[in-house]
């Protein structure tokens, strides 16, 4: 099955670094725990974050986070 990705909502087009980093943040982790965590820099973790932010429109984690919940990127 073809999808066009310029038919997918943005948020739903996360690449497997940014939805990992998603979920490290909803546990509470620091952006140096994220990149020792995944071997990344903190440069990339906060690129990540940042991509996030924009992607779901979220002023801060906290809206970023209760977005991921409400739309299904993340599970409890």
């Amino acid at each position: 099955m073809d999808i066009n990705l310029n038919t997918v909502p943005h948020i739903m087009r996360l690449n497997e670094e940014e939805h990992q980093v998603l979920i490290l943040i909803s546990e509470g982790l620091t952006a140096k725990e994220i990149g020792d965590k995944l071997t990344l820099s903190l440069m990339q973790v906060n690129n990540h974050r940042k991509s996030l932010l924009s992607k779901t429109k979220a002023r801060n984690t906290a809206a970023l986070i209760t977005f991921a919940f409400r739309f299904g990127l993340l599970k409890t």
